[in-house]
């Protein structure tokens, strides 16, 4: 070969295979061979074919990723603030549950972006909806009286059994105006002077990061960081500052015995699958709307992490029946399937009917395209008859994982088309689940590592073919997952992953 000045150039042998696959190919002679005479053609002067070890393996260079995903994440990593930590792929279309990436790769919809597109991508009859609202008028809001709205608030209250509501865009601003209508509760109905009015949130309980709301969730450094305190909106005991944790009864029993006059309401997403088993959700999620009668607090249900109709009822708190129907609750995300921000909080009049004028408003709350993309959607619902659905994709979810073995599988569950898996046993359980994640990816399946699990959900309309084909990859992975602890995960991200 010609000359080449400079260092030794080593060639790495990683990307998405298992070390173990590597070392046999390592043996076959005629790989080396081939190996060597396309090095040869390159005009490379030294060659050191090097196996290392995790412990030697030099930072990657992402190029296990493709060209285009690595250049909008470096673009993203310059220009973009904030977000959270997906896996690296950058989807750009999808028809029903399959999305399409900017590489042209077809991958099955296993998360439903966080539970908004509960109807899948790109619906016909939501398109139709958008389409014929965008061609009637770009926005009418609280600068003059919109027309859809008034029989859209009838038709709502009337079908959720609650007198009133309020439209917002986002599930922060709804969970926002939710806690601040309690308060007013608190403070005119109940008597609690306005200083010491409490609302309680639930450990792991998502509600949002406005600044109103993020102080009722766990510690994310809300405080340190951003300055951001308020002891009466609080996930913890305030007269001894425990945590008030999920599925633990017992802590709000303790925290309503002592601060009972104080307590304005408590704010909780009802089911969310973080535990082995429906029942122990719902008893849990009863028991504290019962302390919320006993001591004439406000029960608020948030229901948008769970979304319409997943859990087999429309309303996940429908499951406590309706002897402990809700105060209020707030609706969002997969209201609209996904194709429209818009968020509401309907509720008893006790409660909503003592807002004001001027005391809540959204410039984009009760917009034309934000009604018509709800009623669309709830028709959807409807006559595809998802309720039913959901609870079909439960049954085949538990049939088809209910024999799977792994040495550091937890469990599996579901609620409804709401999956999920746990695993345990393992040092860096975020890193190892990001690892499963990714073998998932490339296999052609989007799933959101989280921790100690996977979180998982599927399109209530989803074809039973990519259904099981989807449970096929995520079994594939599971088997792989110990044999891959090189495959690649993508940049790092900036800052720590809260427990959220």
């Amino acid at each position: 070969m010609g000359g080449m000045s400079g260092p030794r150039q080593s060639i790495y042998v990683d990307g998405f295979h298992s070390r173990k696959q590597v070392a046999q190919q390592t043996q076959d002679q005629t790989f080396l061979s081939q190996i060597i005479q396309n090095l040869k053609s390159q005009d490379f002067c030294h060659i050191a074919f090097t196996m290392i070890s995790k412990e030697q393996q030099p930072p990657k260079s992402a190029a296990d990723l493709s060209k285009r995903v690595n250049e909008l994440l470096e673009i993203e990593s310059q220009y973009a603030a904030g977000g959270v930590y997906p896996l690296p792929t950058f989807i750009a279309s999808g028809k029903g549950s399959i999305l399409k990436d900017v590489d042209g790769n077809e991958i099955i919809d296993f998360i439903q972006m966080m539970s908004a597109t509960n109807l899948g991508q790109c619906h016909p009859k939501i398109v139709e909806a958008v389409i014929k609202s965008a061609q009637e008028i770009t926005l009418s809001n609280i600068a003059t009286k919109t027309a859809t709205w008034p029989e859209f608030c009838k038709m709502m209250c009337e079908r959720f059994g609650y007198d009133r509501i309020i439209s917002s865009v986002s599930g922060s601003e709804a969970a926002d105006a939710a806690v601040k209508f309690a308060r007013r509760w608190g403070i005119k109905a109940k008597g609690i002077d306005p200083r010491e009015t409490l609302v309680l949130g639930v450990s792991d309980n998502y509600h949002g990061m406005s600044a109103g709301i993020w102080p009722i969730m766990n510690d994310m450094g809300q405080g340190r960081n951003f300055g951001i305190f308020n002891e009466n909106l609080t996930n913890r005991n305030p007269t001894n500052g425990k945590p008030l944790r999920y599925c633990h009864l017992e802590d709000f029993e303790e925290v309503f015995a002592s601060c009972h006059g104080r307590i304005a309401a408590v704010i909780m997403e009802c089911i969310h699958g973080k535990k082995p088993t429906f029942k122990e959700e719902l008893d849990f999620a009863t028991g504290v709307r019962k302390l919320c009668a006993k001591y004439n607090a406000i029960f608020i249900a948030d229901e948008i992490r769970m979304g319409a109709a997943k859990t087999g009822k429309f309303l996940c708190s429908d499951w406590m029946g309706p002897e402990n129907k809700p105060d209020m609750v707030i609706m969002g995300k997969s209201i609209t399937a996904g194709a429209y921000p818009a968020s509401y909080v309907i509720g008893t009049d006790k409660v909503m009917g003592l807002i004001n004028a001027y005391e809540n408003v959204a410039t984009f709350g009760m917009t034309p395209m934000g009604i018509a993309t709800t009623k669309a959607a709830l028709q959807v619902y409807d006559d595809e008859n998802l309720l039913e659905r959901a609870l079909w994709i439960g049954d085949l979810w538990t049939k088809a994982t209910a024999d799977w073995k792994h040495p550091h599988l937890d469990y599996t569950t579901c609620r409804g088309a709401d999956l999920q898996i746990y695993f345990k046993g393992v040092d860096n359980i975020r890193a190892y689940t990001r690892r499963f994640g990714m073998l998932c990816l490339h296999k052609g399946l989007l799933c959101y590592p989280d921790g100690e699990r996977v979180r998982l959900g599927v399109a209530l309309n989803i074809p039973e073919d990519e259904l099981r084909r989807g449970i096929a990859i995520l079994k594939e992975a599971l088997d792989e997952v110990d044999e891959s602890d090189e495959v690649y995960t993508g940049p790092p991200m900036k800052g720590e992953i809260p427990d959220m």
